[in-house]
Order: C-alpha cells, then structure tokens, then sequence
C-alpha cells in the first residue's frame, strides 16, 4: 500500500508539473517529429473504402508498437481486412480509456489535389493526405501519446487501449466485429474518445472555442417498395410501380418536420449565429437566447442545410429504381432514404407518420440500417478533464458540446454503457474543419505537436 501511494504521489507531482509548464521537453520535441514522420507515412497507406484493405495499415502500426514494447495483436477480419489494438495496463484503481480512430479513408480524386492525396507531402508546415483530419492524424496523436506514457514509465491508473478499426466509412464492420467477439476488452472500460469535433480558431487566431461531440443523430436508412401493374413503355400506366414512386417521393420533399433546439446543441448554435446579422432576420427578438423560442425565428435558420439538420429529422432521397430496360414499365419501383433521426426520437413513430405521408397502400417499408439515438453525460470526469486543460492554456475559452448530424462508431459503443465523446486533438481554422472528405485536406505539423501535448494533459488530468 505505501508503495502504491508513493507512486501515485510522484505521479501527481509529474502530471501537475507538466500542466502548469506547456514548454516541451526535449523528448517532447523528440516524439513530436516522429509523430509528423509517421503520420506521413500512414498517409501513404492507401485505405480507400472500398475496398479499405486496412490491413497494411494494422501492420504499420504494429511495427511502431513492438518497437516501443507496447503489447498488441492484429486481428484479421478476411479480405485483407482488419483492426488492431494496443494496451497499456494500469494499476486498476480506475476503468479504462479507449482511444479510438478508423484506418480507412474515403475515396479522393488526384486531378482536383495540389499533392498526390497518398504521398503525406509536407506544404508550407502541412500534412497533406486523404485521411490527415479524417482521421489518421488523430490516430498518430492517439498513439505517440501512449509512447509517450510508455518512454517515461509514468504509472497508469487506468488502462489505455488504443483502437484502430476498419470499415467506418461504410458499414463499420471493424467495431460491429470488436463488440461482437471481443466484448471483454470492453468490460472494464469508463471512457471512449473518437472523432467528432475539435477546438476552432478564426482568422485573427482567436480560438473561437473548444468543441466535443456527446451524441450523434441516429441513423436510420430505409428502403421502400411500391407496386404496380407492369407493361410496354408505349402504353402509359398512371398508377405504374414507378409512377407511385415518384408521387410518394414527391411528398417526401414537401414534408416539413418539425424544428426544434435540443438543449445539448443550444450553445453551439448560438455560437454559429453570433457572426451572422440575426436581428435582421424574421422571428428575431431582443437576443438570439430568446429568438430560438421563436417558430419563424428556427424556420428562417433552418433554410441554411448545415443548419437545418441540427434542428430537425432530416429525410434524404438518395436512390430511385425502377426497371432496367428503357421500354419496360415494371413491377416494383424502390426509393431510399437515408434519415437521420434527433436523440429522443421513436424510429416505429417516425416510419408510421413516414407511411402516413406517403399514403400508398402498396409501400412496404424495410429497415436497412438502424443505430439507436444514444448521448453520453456532460457531466463527467472526461468533460471536466477537457475544460481544464483547456483553460490552463486559455483562460475562460468555452468548451461546447455539440450533436453531430452524421453518425460515428462511438454510437456503438454507447450502447454498452461506455461513457463516449467525439474529440480530435487538434486546434484548426474554422474553414478547415470542410477538408474531411474535401480535396487537399490536410493537418498542420504544429497540430501533431499540440494534440500529443493536450491529449497527454487530458489523460494525466483523468487520472487525478
């Protein structure tokens, strides 16, 4: 017991050396390079999905985990396909954390990018590559931290588990296939950080605020099938399969749902809303606090999209098919929507008022993918541990939570009672934040060097 308090005590006395002192060491300095080498060369890892091959980028960072004795397994999923884990064990006084990322990146179109998207070209102090903020480069910070942790032998109240998972751009096979076979990594887990958000500067360089995802809208893809007589193209049927289709279509589009402030997003829409000339607008009254009370206030807003998918259920047609031959009237026409359901939301009630609006007897309706509505606390030794450390360096930045429209692999892992954010390491400009999934996206050398130091000072700040 008097060893154990001994070490923890000289534990404190590090973590609150290095939280009041932002000067790298020299071994600061030292991994932070490594770092920005390494990013480079994950970046050259082509792990477009599909086909997402990730399993060149599993044994790429397995060869950075032997080197430093950090134990680790590779676990194949077939298809050249696969997910990786390292683990750094701590004296168990507390659960674990989980610092998650994907190794695959969506498709990018070299005519369109300044540098090849796979060459990890270093520009002007940045990382260009299809995958430097979405979400490699979190991956590289993620891991030189626990080098980090590793070199220095720094005592561990909790575990650290580092996660590299495949397919999250397309069916998120690689976490479905962790949860479903190795649920006991899981148990004694308190925390999973994954993308989702990061702090924000504008062009002055004033940070805007310190950003973290705590839910994310809930998926909800469906498919729906119409029926009709079929014939020869010549012959015109009013009520054809595809006909039904496009009427039900059609109200789709004029459907409008209702809008509404979730209290988890309030802030941070007040936030984007501050540099716009809100008291010009319609429903506007007295302060932005009390114009999102107002209906025509929200509808005026909602007519920008970016905007309008945080306020309201958002239903997308993305595919319409009918016969496959230009002179045939088919059978059966399909629709299908990607919806993205708000926390709270009962997806049976939504189909049923869907139905409603479509109202056509002959659609039948099947669920293709569906992840529950799920949202962590604010409330909680993370959020905490990410506002101090923010503060220590900008005394008073805000500290934002916010709902993502879109959906991650954190969604996952919620439903196993894991504590889940969304949070990159990085600082960026605020335009930059549309280079994920855009052409030259890219981080700067200096973020790999803030995100190593920030989330080394978040997890020393956890341990507390």
């Amino acid at each position: 017991m008097e060893n154990r308090t001994a070490r923890h005590v000289l534990f404190y006395g590090c973590c609150l050396l290095f939280l009041c002192s932002h000067a790298y060491t020299q071994e600061n300095k030292d991994i932070a390079a490594e770092g920005v080498k390494f990013l480079q060369e994950y970046l050259k890892i082509d792990t477009t999905n599909p086909p997402g091959n990730e399993m060149r980028a599993a044994v790429f960072l397995q060869q950075i985990a032997n080197r430093e004795n950090i134990p680790n397994r590779i676990y194949d999923l077939g298809n050249n396909r696969a997910n990786f884990l390292a683990v750094l064990k701590g004296d168990g006084s507390k659960k674990g954390v989980v610092l998650l990322h994907h190794m695959d990146v969506v498709p990018a179109e070299e005519k369109y990018w300044k540098v090849h998207p796979f060459s990890g070209a270093i520009v002007d102090g940045e990382i260009y590559g299809r995958g430097a903020l979405d979400i490699k480069g979190k991956g590289i910070i993620d891991l030189m931290t626990m080098i980090h942790y590793q070199r220095q032998r720094i005592p561990l109240s909790r575990d650290i588990i580092f996660l590299a998972v495949a397919d999250e751009e397309n069916n998120s096979l690689g976490s479905k296939w962790m949860i479903e076979n190795e649920p006991g990594i899981f148990k004694n887990v308190e925390f999973l950080i994954d993308e989702g958000a990061c702090a924000l500067f504008d062009k002055t360089g004033k940070t805007i605020a310190y950003f973290f995802s705590l839910g994310e809208k809930s998926p909800l893809w469906l498919t729906i099938t119409f029926k009709g007589e079929p014939g020869h193209g010549s012959v015109p049927l009013e009520n054809s399969a595809v006909n039904r289709a496009i009427r039900a279509a059609h109200k789709i589009l004029a459907y409008q749902s209702e809008l509404q402030v979730l209290p988890d997003i309030e802030e941070s829409l007040m936030m984007c809303l501050a540099t716009r000339e809100c008291e010009k607008m319609p429903g506007f009254s007295n302060n932005l606090s009390e114009s999102l009370r107002s209906q025509l206030f929200l509808e005026t807003i909602a007519k920008d999209p970016e905007l309008a998918a945080l306020l309201k259920n958002t239903i997308a047609i993305t595919c319409l098919q009918g016969s496959d031959k230009i002179n045939t009237i088919s059978n059966e026409a399909k629709i299908s929507l990607d919806c993205r359901l708000l926390p709270g939301v009962d997806k049976e009630r939504f189909m049923q008022k869907l139905m409603a609006i479509m109202d056509d007897h002959t659609a039948e309706i099947k669920i293709e993918e569906y992840i529950p509505t799920t949202k962590s606390p604010r409330d909680t030794v993370f959020v905490n541990a990410l506002t101090q450390c923010a503060r220590a360096r900008e005394a008073g930045v805000k500290v934002i939570p916010v709902i993502l429209p879109s959906s991650t692999d954190a969604s996952f892992y919620r439903l196993l009672g894991i504590h889940c954010y969304g949070f990159e390491s990085y600082r960026i400009r605020e335009e930059d934040s549309a280079l994920c999934h855009g052409n030259n996206e890219r981080v700067s050398v200096e973020n790999i060097k803030f995100g190593i130091e920030f989330l080394t000072d978040i997890l020393a700040e956890m341990a507390k």
